[in-house]
């Protein structure tokens, strides 16, 4: 049975609008799921002369051997989630030479570096390709196709990025949050027109650094970037009063939520996002609901309960984006407190709303009425999205209007 329906344009809570920008013109790997097809197309499209960044590979369909990437031409491979990475001797040799800094470029080699500094690399990768304002303005045609109006852009990596979304009148429809870093180098006028600050409290699932409770089936349990103590310094010293934190680990959310309410009788608690929170069991989510906490979830990362069975216990599997436990037994509110976005993975309103209607387990289920509280923007003046939903066969096909 098959039933039409028009919603709202998206509001993408967790988007990658620069990166994405920076990437536009890159080797995608994100569809390629044969390790052949992925060695021909960085072996034809990327440049023996310069630098090459390539996104989008799943670790989970394969991986490259040490002779096949001294093969490749100078080339850095994102891992899909946008934690971890590969890279062979010609790349760093030149990007050595390109930005004097062999430390930060050896220490690349090593994961758990990479996850505690990653913003610090997620801006190098951007510079390697560049951020235009062409390159901007084609990025956000590409999310209207999708169905996504508007963004939070979870690392704009300097100034000099905003203004061209400035001088293109896409600004007022960006909300731009920074790494501590980049706050620090940004102008008074500047800071105060991002919305706030982006931390990392752990990694990600591709490169089994997110940071579990229990460990993965192959060993390990993921990288705390912080300690609760270092964490807490950090919320101490805060220039600004919203501030969003990465924790997909249930270790990580709890660390985060132990601070907030170790500090609230000290001060007052700056307005707090949690990115993803994949795994956050019923005790933590209570009392993140009692101090406020607002949950930025994805879902389409849904399906690493599919994804991940190989590095995942049934356990991790079936905790994975606890819809259902957070809206029904905690109250959390689709729109409120509970916002979704798409992290890029990918960008669009199909994958996402298959996901929440038609998950793997039923605990991961979103209404088409929460989707859009929690989704979409307030107001039809900016477009429309017809969808039709196929219950019989759980499938979804849009189109943009």
């Amino acid at each position: 049975m098959k039933g039409e329906e028009t919603i709202p344009l998206l509001h993408d809570h967790h988007a990658h609008l620069s990166g994405r920008a920076a990437y536009l013109d890159c080797v995608d790997l994100s569809d390629v799921e044969e390790k052949g097809e992925a060695l021909s197309a960085i072996e034809q499209r990327c440049s023996p002369d310069e630098i090459n960044v390539v996104q989008g590979w799943n670790d989970s369909y394969y991986s490259f051997s040490e002779s096949e990437l001294e093969d490749m031409p100078p080339v850095f491979i994102w891992n899909v989630s946008g934690h971890g990475l590969v890279f062979n001797d010609e790349a760093e040799r030149r990007s050595i030479d390109r930005f004097n800094d062999p430390s930060l470029i050896k220490n690349m080699k090593d994961p758990d570096w990479v996850e505690r500094n990653l913003l610090k690399v997620s801006k190098l990768m951007m510079e390697i390709e560049g951020i235009t304002e062409d390159k901007i303005s084609r990025t956000n045609d590409f999310l209207l196709e999708r169905g996504i109006y508007s963004v939070d852009d979870m690392l704009m990596p300097s100034e000099e990025t905003l203004k061209k979304f400035k001088d293109l009148d896409l600004a007022d429809k960006t909300n731009f949050w920074a790494d501590l870093d980049t706050f620090e180098e940004l102008d008074e006028r500047a800071r105060e027109e991002i919305e706030g600050i982006k931390l990392f409290a752990d990694g990600a699932l591709g490169p089994r650094t997110a940071a579990l409770d229990r460990s993965y089936l192959d060993g390990g349990s993921g990288v705390l970037v912080y300690e609760e103590e270092e964490f807490e310094d950090i919320l101490l010293d805060l220039e600004k009063e919203k501030v969003a934190v990465h924790a997909i680990g249930d270790r990580a959310i709890s660390m985060i939520v132990d601070v907030l309410g170790s500090l609230e009788i000290d001060i007052e608690l700056p307005e707090t996002r949690i990115e993803h929170a994949q795994f956050i069991d019923k005790k933590t989510a209570e009392e993140a609901k009692r101090l406020g906490v607002t949950l930025s979830m994805q879902p389409n990362f849904s399906v690493d309960s599919e994804h991940y069975s190989d590095r995942l216990s049934e356990r991790y599997l079936k905790k994975n984006n606890p819809f259902r436990m957070l809206i029904d037994d905690i109250g959390f509110v689709p729109g409120e407190d509970l916002v979704f976005g798409s992290d890029g993975l990918p960008y669009g309103v199909e994958e996402a709303l298959r996901s929440s209607l038609f998950p793997i387990y039923e605990s991961q289920r979103l209404s088409l009425e929460e989707f859009i509280d929690g989704y979409c923007v307030g107001s039809d003046d900016y477009g429309r999205i017809k969808i039709t939903i196929d219950r019989s066969e759980e499938e979804v096909s849009v189109n943009v209007i």
